[in-house]
């Protein structure tokens, strides 16, 4: 994954799959290295020998320099910054997580690492499990679902971890199980257009559409008080 050749762009990279099976990178997956940290703004599969410009936003305000390779961490962004609708919003937001000499989601974090990881540490997938939902004082915030239960395991420990880092701090508040039902039936009814997004005052959706399968499915409550603040 690097930057583009030529005039590098702030909200674009080049993802180039030099291996022999497809690849899938994530919306919200980390991108660390480069000029600048970035965050994946939507998923993409690549095929095989195959590039592809992917969408992705800064969220190191604060360097613009390095080398043009970037590292897969297996990072999530928190909700907070995957809700945000714009370059700036992500910026405001990445510097609501605390300081940092460059502005970078992954510094402002760190502090909250180790309260995040006790707060999942004992959640384990269960068999055949595809997705999840995600709650956070006692609202559904996200929902990601997979076509694999192999899938989600790959990402399961990076998805907790940055839902982790919005719920440190806060209530622990149990999400009710009908609050959840009622946020994945709407997601149901959202209409998405031919790239496979949409939008209500209740849910926020994305599908990656593969092959003839939806290989991902994101949806963000765009009432929940990590996205409206």
């Amino acid at each position: 994954m690097t930057e583009r050749a030529g005039s590098t762009i702030v909200g674009e990279l080049v993802v180039t799959n030099t291996g022999l099976e497809p690849a899938l990178v994530l919306e919200g997956e980390l991108l660390e290295g480069g000029r600048q940290h970035r965050v994946a703004a939507r998923s993409v599969v690549v095929e095989p020998g195959r590039s592809a410009v992917l969408e992705v936003r800064c969220v190191e305000e604060g360097r613009w320099g390095g080398a043009g390779g970037h590292v897969r961490g297996g990072r999530r962004a928190p909700v907070r910054v995957r809700a945000a609708t714009g370059q700036h919003e992500v910026w405001d937001r990445v510097r609501r997580y605390g300081d940092s000499a460059t502005a970078s989601l992954l510094e402002t974090t760190r502090g909250a690492d180790a309260q995040a990881a006790a707060l999942v540490r004992e959640l384990r997938l269960l068999p055949f499990q595809s997705g999840v939902l995600i709650g956070i004082g006692g609202s559904p915030v996200l929902l990601e679902v997979f076509d694999s239960p192999l899938t989600l395991a790959q990402v399961w420990d990076g998805l907790l971890h940055a839902a982790a880092v919005d719920a440190v701090g806060r209530p622990a508040v149990t999400t009710p199980g009908r609050r959840a039902r009622c946020f994945a039936e709407e997601v149901k009814r959202v209409p998405r257009n031919a790239h496979g997004h949409g939008a209500t005052g209740e849910a926020r959706v994305s599908v990656l559409g593969w092959r003839g399968r939806a290989v991902q499915t994101v949806a963000i409550n765009p009432r929940h008080e990590l996205v409206t603040a």
